[in-house]
């Protein structure tokens, strides 16, 4: 029975990882509507929320499975396998598009704010929640201060940040904001056995209620001056609640379904297996050329990026077998 509520788990977290590479993909396809309205390309920063949801919840049942790990070696199996997809494909986009290959976009990730917002949240979150999981024995109590904590800094952090033109979610409040959110699904996995749904449509409404207060909350503030545009930290509250409420619809028995079903639930996973990469190569991949076809050239631009993910990963595979000096696997390197 515990096998398969953790198979129902990471089922809701897949679901969440390929949604997230959805709308983060949607957020930067200006280029794909320029024909239409840009403005169909956003839900960027939902896509960031899950993602960092996801996040937090995997690292914190990872403290379950490597409990003697120490932070250098922990921080290294992390970085490795954020940082030679970045770096690989630098050295591609250079070759194939001309991209200026530089010391900071092979080395430090430039370019990818979200892989660096990561890589540092990462460090944060172990200093944060390691000890809680380690000597508290994964106090909820304990965490939820941790929580509070980051929410609060966020806060402080957007008071004490240049005003922004636009969205301030798209400036570097983008660093800050997300890391409650990876530490509620740290929250979320140590009370995984204990999630209370009270039906999916219930849920479903709160989740799409959430998901309009943000934007009619950032419309209220947004280019406004004084308070209005500071009531735009209150944003926080719907993206958090978004992020709880599409948890919990995940989490219901459709979700596993889907995942069974011959076609559909080998797409999930596909583009679930594929997030990271999916993001490192779409802004090389992203492209007008199909316009014409719209809206078909959304799908179209959509698979050569999955497909470029995939040719990336099992580059990454290959690159990362050859450095181990471990006898090449095929089979391991191709697979999804």
């Amino acid at each position: 029975m515990k096998e398969n509520l953790n198979k129902h788990h990471l089922y809701s977290l897949d679901f969440l990882k390929f949604m997230a590479a959805l709308m983060i993909t949607n957020s930067h396809f200006q280029p794909v509507y320029e024909d239409v309205s840009t403005s169909l390309a956003t839900f960027g920063v939902h896509g960031n929320a899950l993602f960092f949801f996801v996040a937090g919840y995997l690292l914190m049942m990872g403290f379950d499975k490597h409990q003697g790990q120490n932070v250098v070696d922990w921080y290294k199996a992390r970085i490795r396998r954020l940082w030679p997809s970045v770096f690989l494909w630098a050295i591609v986009a250079a070759a194939i598009w001309n991209v200026a290959l530089t010391i900071p976009r092979l080395v430090l990730m430039d370019g990818y704010w979200f892989l660096q917002a990561i890589a540092v949240a990462y460090l944060f979150f172990y200093i944060l929640a390691k000890p809680i999981k380690r000597i508290g024995g994964g106090n909820k109590q304990q965490l939820q201060y941790v929580f509070v904590l980051s929410l609060v800094g966020s806060v402080a952090f957007f008071f004490l940040m240049p005003i922004a033109e636009g969205s301030p979610f798209h400036t570097n409040f983008h660093y800050v904001c997300h890391f409650s959110i990876m530490v509620m699904g740290g929250l979320f996995y140590l009370q995984r056995d204990k999630l209370v749904c009270n039906g999916l449509w219930k849920d479903a409404l709160a989740m799409i209620v959430s998901f309009v207060a943000y934007f009619v909350i950032l419309k209220i503030g947004k280019g406004q001056c004084g308070i209005r545009y500071y009531s735009q930290v209150l944003a926080l509250v719907p993206l958090h609640l978004f992020v709880y409420y599409f948890y919990k619809m995940c989490s219901y028995s459709w979700c596993q379904r889907a995942f069974q079903t011959p076609v559909f639930g080998r797409i999930i996973a596909i583009i679930a297996a594929l997030t990271l990469e999916i993001y490192v190569v779409q802004f090389s991949i992203i492209t007008n050329q199909f316009n014409q076809l719209f809206p078909l050239n959304i799908l179209i631009v959509f698979v050569l990026i999955a497909f470029a993910a995939y040719l990336l990963k099992v580059l990454t595979s290959l690159f990362l077998a050859i450095l181990s000096k471990e006898h090449l696997v095929w089979k391991e390197i191709v697979k999804v």
